[in-house]
C-alpha cells in the first residue's frame, strides 16, 4: 500500500491547487492514505472551506488534513482547540519558511507552547518544515522536542541532513520525511540507523510548481504526469529505505 505523508492543497504563490482535484489525482495513482495541508496564507476562512470540502467528500481517516498554524492567527484568536473542534484535523503543520516564525517573540513562543501542549494532551502529530536557512533549521525546535516528549514531531525534508540526524539521535519522538529529500541524504540517515524514523512523502503539487516554473517541463506538463513521477520516486525511496534497513 502506498502512502504519501506530504501533500498540499490551496494557494502557492501565484498558483491555486484546487483541493478536490489534487486529492483525486493522488487517489488515482493508487495512494491509499496521505497527509495534506493548505498552503493558502493568512486567510483561514478560505482554508476552512478547503478542508471542509475535502473531508465531506473523502474520508479524513485515510486522507488526513493537518491544521497549519501561522503567527497571524495569534491575534485573530485562532488556535488548535477551536480549529480541531470545527474540523476533523488529524495533525498540525508548522512552516517557518512561509510564515517566518520569530522565536524571540514572547507571544509567538507562548502560542507554540499552547499548540504543542494541545498536541501532547490529545496525541496529535506535528509536521515541521525544515531547511538550510537559520530560521528553519531543526535545532530551533529542539526545546519543544524536549518539553513535549509524547508528541511525534516529523521534520519535513530532513534539512540539513546531519542536523536532522543529530535530532534523531537525541530525541526518540523526532522523525523525518522524504519530500524533496535527495536519495544520498536518505542513505545517510539509514546508515546512521534511523531508517525506521523516516516516512515517505512527495510534496505534491509543489513538485509540479517547480517543474513548470524552473524545470525542463513547461505549461503542458500536467499535474497527473507530475504525480506519476512523484509516486515512482516514493517507490524508489521505499526500496532504498527498506534495502538499507536490513
Amino acid at each position: 500500500m502506498i502512502s504519501d505523508s506530504h501533500i498540499h492543497i490551496g494557494q502557492f504563490y501565484e498558483t491555486y491547487y484546487e483541493p478536490l482535484e489534487i486529492l483525486r489525482i493522488v487517489a488515482e495513482q493508487g495512494v491509499k492514505s496521505c497527509v495534506y495541508s493548505s498552503t493558502t496564507i493568512d486567510k483561514y476562512s478560505k482554508i476552512e472551506k478547503e478542508i471542509s470540502a475535502t473531508t465531506k467528500t473523502i474520508s479524513p481517516s485515510k486522507f488526513k488534513p493537518y491544521f497549519k498554524f501561522v503567527p497571524s492567527y495569534i491575534e485573530k484568536g485562532i488556535n488548535a482547540k477551536n480549529a480541531f473542534e470545527d474540523l476533523p484535523y488529524k495533525g498540525i503543520k508548522i512552516h517557518p519558511r512561509l510564515e517566518k516564525w520569530d522565536f524571540s517573540n514572547k507571544k509567538q513562543a507562548k502560542a507554540l507552547h499552547l499548540l504543542f501542549g494541545y498536541a501532547s494532551e490529545n496525541k496529535i502529530p506535528v509536521l515541521i518544515h525544515t531547511g538550510h536557512d537559520s530560521f528553519e533549521k531543526p535545532e530551533l525546535f529542539e526545546p519543544f522536542f524536549i518539553e513535549y516528549p509524547s508528541v511525534k514531531f516529523t521534520l519535513a525534508h530532513c534539512r540539513p541532513v546531519y542536523e536532522s540526524i543529530a535530532m534523531f539521535a537525541l530525541y526518540k519522538n523526532v522523525y523525518g520525511d522524504t519530500a524533496f529529500l535527495p536519495k544520498e541524504d536518505l542513505q545517510k540517515i539509514v546508515k546512521e540507523g534511523f531508517g525506521k524514523r523516516i516516512v515517505l512523502g512527495s510534496d505534491f503539487p509543489i513538485t509540479h510548481y517547480f517543474a513548470v516554473k524552473y524545470g525542463k517541463h513547461k505549461s503542458k506538463w500536467t499535474l497527473q504526469k507530475q504525480y506519476a513521477v512523484d509516486v515512482k520516486e516514493i517507490k524508489e525511496k521505499s526500496y532504498v529505505l527498506f534495502k538499507l534497513r536490513k
